[in-house]
């Protein structure tokens, strides 16, 4: 019995040994293209590792592409390697577009190349009809790219301003006297500011993206699973809001000390509820039966 699994063994590293010798240039060109991109991923590492940051579920998506790329993998076989020549002239232009940003330190206009640089790498090796197929993968990638500054500062000082209103109301419907001054929100015993941090962003980005993801892995009517992501925007407000609310009665109602204590673990609490709001919206919309497994 050893010497029939040491013959299969033999035979699949053999297997492996003569692959690779066919496909040397492909592996290169995989190696090439990693390497050029490992400057960009330690920027990536830096933004998702940031405490203060906004992109803290960038470390889920690339193994969530992975293993979504995975799942895809039988359909390949369905398909003939059909390299494209004007993709490769496309990955030479993104290619020179990071390394140009790359030179300007623009490093999240650099990072923002990657995404379309391996479907262009893709489609230059094995054609347009792969990228077709892994096109969500791919293009998913983007939720773990920082955005440019002059849109993330934009945003958030505007869904910063919608959760501090939104949390005095919510703070004065359980009978509290808070004004809100800006992005504080003052009681008659505590003064609470909404930085950055806790404007929601984060919230929001983290919950969109986990409901296109959810969106793609389940079966459903298009205009459901687009109702499902638009809800899930305004939702990732409603809850951060609540967060803040909860916050303010702490500070309000027994020691404004408590508030910095609770300011972390509050975080998880209500994206815990947040998630599950999410999966009982997906359900009532008839988002149910998973997709991912069946082949096409």
């Amino acid at each position: 019995m050893s010497t029939e699994v040491q013959h299969a063994e033999s035979a699949r590293q053999s297997g492996a040994i003569q692959w690779a010798g066919r496909n040397w240039i492909q592996l290169l060109a995989w190696l090439a293209l990693i390497i050029f991109w490992i400057p960009t991923f330690v920027n990536y590492v830096v933004a998702w590792d940031s405490p203060d940051g906004y992109y803290s579920h960038g470390w889920l998506i690339p193994f969530m592409c992975l293993w979504t790329a995975w799942m895809l993998k039988d359909r390949v076989h369905k398909l003939s390697p059909k390299p494209s020549a004007w993709a490769l002239g496309l990955l030479a232009f993104f290619l020179a577009s990071a390394a140009l940003f790359g030179i300007q330190s623009s490093l999240t206009m650099r990072g923002l190349m990657f995404p379309v640089s391996i479907a262009a790498f893709v489609a230059a090796l094995y054609g347009w009809s792969y990228v077709r197929t892994f096109v969500f993968p791919i293009f998913y990638l983007y939720f773990m790219c920082p955005i440019p500054d002059f849109i993330l500062l934009t945003l958030s000082a505007k869904i910063q301003l919608w959760s501090t209103t939104i949390a005095t109301y919510m703070s004065k419907a359980i009978l509290i006297n808070a004004v809100q001054n800006g992005n504080f929100i003052q009681t008659d015993y505590c003064n609470i500011e909404v930085g950055q941090a806790c404007s929601g962003f984060r919230m929001l980005v983290a919950l969109t993206a986990f409901a296109v993801f959810l969106v793609y892995a389940v079966k459903g009517d298009l205009w459901r699973k687009i109702l499902f992501v638009l809800i899930s925007m305004p939702l990732a407000v409603l809850v951060n809001s609540l967060r803040v609310a909860i916050l303010v009665a702490v500070g309000h109602y027994w020691d404004p000390n408590l508030v910095h204590k609770l300011h972390d673990y509050s975080g998880y609490l209500v994206l815990l509820v947040a998630f599950v709001l999410m999966y009982w919206l997906a359900r009532l919309l008839g988002c149910r039966e998973f997709r991912l497994t069946e082949s096409s």
